[in-house]
């Protein structure tokens, strides 16, 4: 499994090994980086523990986001979030959302650009404040992950280890943060992005659809020089031929 703290090659999960990101990395002058912590926006009533993976909700509802955002030249990503208290109100919310997601009182899936899955409700919410039934809902004890397949455009879920099926068939142009929101008095929530294992057999996963990808002819491009940490727009491509 990779080291975050290794400075030698960019962070990538063990799903992503030989995977076409992790074969351009290693020869890129300017590699892609992946999320590896939660990112301080300095978001009042919402406090990142020293390890920066660690959430604490100390006010008003609040999402935080990822260090870097997923290009979509990844083809699979996937990180989790262990809920180590659910709050009194079990207000949490688990996705993804372009760089223009309004962090303060939001929810991912609740502004344009996100898609969130709600553990009071087990709704999915896709950039709007009407959602749809999905999947069981989720507390304390529980470790909510969250898969995107660029390859197929899906998205789905997983609790405790098990895929609970398709969230959505559209993954957004955009380059997408994982983003979670807390609103309740004593929530608190740990992310994982790769550096410790995973609940979900995400390796077998990737491996299934990496199989069958890498038999096709794969064409990775990357222009940053029109490309800001900020900007929404992904310039990266993915490109899988016949």
């Amino acid at each position: 499994m990779g080291n975050i703290k290794d400075k030698t090659l960019p962070f990538i999960p063990s799903y992503l090994r030989n995977s076409p990101l992790d074969i351009f990395n290693r020869t890129a002058k300017t590699p892609i980086l992946l999320p590896t912590k939660c990112k301080n926006d300095r978001i009042r009533y919402v406090q990142i523990l020293d390890n920066e993976l660690g959430i604490i909700y100390t006010g008003f509802a609040a999402a935080v986001r990822a260090d870097h955002p997923i290009s979509s030249i990844v083809g699979i990503y996937y990180f989790e979030i262990d809920i180590l208290d659910g709050g009194e109100l079990n207000l949490t919310g688990i996705g993804v959302a372009s760089g223009s997601f309004i962090l303060y009182r939001q929810q991912p899936g609740l502004h344009h650009r996100s898609i969130g899955y709600h553990g009071r409700n087990g709704f999915i919410y896709f950039g709007g404040d009407r959602g749809n039934q999905y999947g069981p809902l989720y507390s304390t004890g529980d470790t909510i992950g969250c898969c995107l397949n660029y390859y197929d455009q899906t998205i789905f879920y997983t609790k405790n280890g098990i895929n609970l099926g398709v969230a959505s068939t559209r993954v957004f142009r955009e380059r997408l943060y994982p983003v979670i929101g807390i609103g309740t008095r004593g929530a608190r929530i740990e992310a994982n992005f790769g550096a410790k294992p995973f609940k979900f057999d995400i390796d077998f996963y990737a491996r299934s659809i990496l199989a069958k990808v890498m038999k096709q002819k794969i064409i990775i491009t990357n222009d940053y020089s029109s490309e800001t940490e900020d900007s929404d727009e992904d310039v990266c491509c993915l490109r899988v031929l016949d």
